[in-house]
């Protein structure tokens, strides 16, 4: 006959093996219901327009034929909210939506695409250079990623076209526990907020219109209910070694 104490072994055993297989393989795959097939065809989806707005830090190149004005340029030290580095002229986007820029000062920008602002800095530079060449570019492209992934938090890259799946790697992906099926999506743009639910379990994210990260999202990936199970029983599993530990060694006290 088996002791109470080898029961309660058996016992604890078998919770052990019944929480660890509460994890769903199928949820923990991503978009689980593509085809079997060597080779799927995707939707193309275009590279989302991003819009310039306050607090963005642009960086701005300007070049042209008039040599002495170009190196005027590159050189110059702006305001404090300005910077050089190189070539590359840095400049944040201040309340009014005007970045700083030599020569031609104060240019409203927000609102406007990289390519829009690239027309009017060049028609502003029209006056000092001849045939002026600018390049503009995003420095702070931000984005926060929390809840059931490994590493969440606040993400900066220079990268401006970025997609979901990039996104939650940076962020060290999903963990075992994540709830693909409603993954939360909150985007400002332009002061218009919206909330986007979105599942990875299936293969129409792939051909998602929000497939294409914009810069200040949010996104919130939700913990399965089997988490808070599988932390419970950590933590009862715990209490109950301490316990089966103390009985043992009392048992073996008594019993001498």
């Amino acid at each position: 006959m088996k002791r109470p104490l080898d029961c309660a072994f058996g016992i604890l055993l078998c919770y052990v093996i019944v929480m660890s297989s509460c994890v769903d393989l199928k949820k923990a795959t991503y978009f689980n219901n593509l085809p079997d097939s060597s080779k799927v065809t995707l939707d193309n989806i275009p590279t989302p327009q991003q819009k310039i707005q306050v607090n963005d830090l642009l960086e701005v190149k300007v070049g042209g034929e008039n040599e002495k004005a170009t190196a005027y340029i590159s050189q110059y030290l702006g305001a404090s909210a300005s910077s050089t580095t190189g070539s590359g002229i840095q400049s944040m986007v201040d309340i009014d939506g005007n970045i700083d820029l030599p020569l031609i000062n104060k240019v409203k920008v927000a609102g406007m695409t990289r390519d829009e602002a690239k027309s009017v800095i060049t028609t502003s530079y029209g006056t000092y250079l001849k045939n002026p060449i600018v390049s503009v570019r995003f420095l702070n492209f931000r984005f926060t990623v929390l809840g059931e992934v490994k590493a969440p938090g606040y993400l900066n890259t220079t990268n401006e076209k970025i997609n979901l799946f990039e996104a939650i790697a940076l962020a060290g992906d999903m963990t075992p526990y994540s709830k693909r099926t409603n993954v939360k999506l909150v985007r400002d743009d332009g002061g218009k907020r919206e909330v986007i639910t979105l599942n990875f379990n299936d293969k129409s994210i792939l051909n998602s219109p929000y497939f294409y990260i914009n810069r200040y999202d949010i996104l919130y990936v939700e913990a399965d209910k089997n988490r808070y199970s599988s932390d419970n029983f950590s933590k009862t599993s715990a209490i109950v070694a301490t316990l089966l530990g103390f009985t043992a060694l009392m048992f073996s006290i008594f019993r001498k």
